[in-house]
């Protein structure tokens, strides 16, 4: 099984240079960068494909009319991904579920305002129990 993390980064903002695990909980860790909601998107409908356990989404903020053009399409994607999903944010204005309003919200948000490292290890941790609980 594998995990799938997406960090979505804007191109202006520094890239999260974080060391990830190569495996959590026994489970494979791929990652998965994009820098603008096009790229996120993509990263969705991929996910779709690749089929992964569990969906971790790092989110930035992002402007009104940026939400306005891509928000349906991030919708349809978010609802068609084969698994759950975990959403990291730094605020709850951030959160896809502020804008997007899917018809499933995510299993767990994880709002941080100290960083994204710190979101990224605690959603971590949160998807390894939740496989671990999938498996018996």
């Amino acid at each position: 099984m594998t995990i799938l993390l997406i960090r979505h980064t804007p191109p202006n903002a520094v890239p999260d240079a974080s060391p990830l695990p190569v495996r959590v909980g026994g489970h494979r860790l791929a990652c998965r960068d994009c820098d603008s909601l096009p790229a996120l998107l993509r990263c969705l409908q991929r996910a779709q494909r690749s089929r992964p356990a569990l969906v971790l989404i790092a989110t930035a903020a992002v402007d009104a009319p940026q939400w306005a053009r891509y928000g349906r399409a991030l919708r349809t994607a978010l609802e068609a991904l084969p698994a759950p999903y975990i959403e990291m944010a730094s605020n709850d204005d951030d959160a896809l579920d502020e804008h997007l309003h899917p018809q499933h919200a995510p299993a767990a948000r994880v709002v941080c305002s100290s960083g994204r490292a710190d979101a990224c290890r605690l959603s971590l941790a949160i998807a390894a129990r939740r496989l671990q609980a999938m498996e018996g």
